[in-house]
């Protein structure tokens, strides 16, 4: 099954995650040409996976995208495969709610990610999550499919996960909660390495109250609202001076 030869749904369904892609890159995901997101395909044949050797701003639209039979094999699509699939497969695998899975290496979370002490609320973008579980590898890419079992394991039934000294793998339900417990990660991890160097009195909420603010905030309104920003700030920033079309730098 070639790229062109995609049904409607599947074309729309990408086009939106290389929008995805495109948004994550500007809210700070970008790392030359490492990340990649995949959303589950229908009919449970795989998933498709963003193509390697492109930037996450790059993803223009469905060509962009490879699919990946369970065993790793690329099934469909144009471009070459990411060596770390078994992240994908392997938590799409363990949790039958998540249709998209995220792998990147922002800058605070990757930082964060040799931190030990838990993630706490310093500002709301911390109550996306209620605890951030941390994976800890003795490689630097998850290629095998042992290794993405292992990283499912740590995920658990969460949404985020760290991988301790490298960066983060995240997922969703939808793309707009992919995105949003991304972009959210990353801010909750940057507001707390800053409060740590300033070095003064901290006040934290209770877990109790951390729970309601997590119930709060944590709803498919807040995603929908939070993704049509990004994607009117993504729609601004291409037409300065770019078309619609063209890639997006971080």
């Amino acid at each position: 099954m070639a790229s062109g030869a995609m049904d409607r749904d599947t074309r729309e369904r990408l086009t939106a995650a290389a929008r995805a892609c495109r948004i994550l890159d500007m809210e700070g995901h970008g790392d030359m040409t490492l990340g990649h997101l995949s959303v589950r395909a229908a009919g449970g044949a795989g998933f498709w996976m963003k193509r390697n050797r492109i930037g996450l701003g790059e993803v223009l639209g469905p060509d962009d995208f490879g699919l990946v039979a369970w065993d790793g094999n690329q099934i469909a699509g144009s471009g070459g495969r990411h060596s770390e699939w078994p992240i994908h497969s392997e938590i799409f695998r363990l949790r039958p709610d998540v249709n998209v899975v995220v792998h990147s290496h922002p800058l605070y979370a990757s930082i964060f990610s040799a931190i030990t002490e838990p993630l706490q609320p310093h500002t709301v973008d911390a109550d996306y999550f209620t605890d951030v579980p941390r994976h800890e590898a003795d490689v630097a890419l998850i290629t095998l499919k042992s290794e993405g079992k292992a990283l499912a394991r740590s995920l658990g039934q969460s949404f985020a996960v760290f991988i301790a000294n490298h960066g983060v793998t995240f997922c969703g339900t939808s793309l707009e909660h992919a995105v949003c417990v991304g972009i959210f990660l990353e801010k909750a991890c940057r507001a707390q390495l800053i409060a740590r160097a300033a070095n003064m009195k901290r006040s934290m909420p209770s877990r109790a109250v951390r729970k309601k603010r997590h119930e709060q905030i944590m709803t498919p309104a807040h995603w929908e609202h939070c993704w049509n920003y990004f994607c009117r700030k993504l729609d601004a920033r291409t037409l300065h001076g770019a078309a619609k079309s063209e890639a997006v730098f971080g």
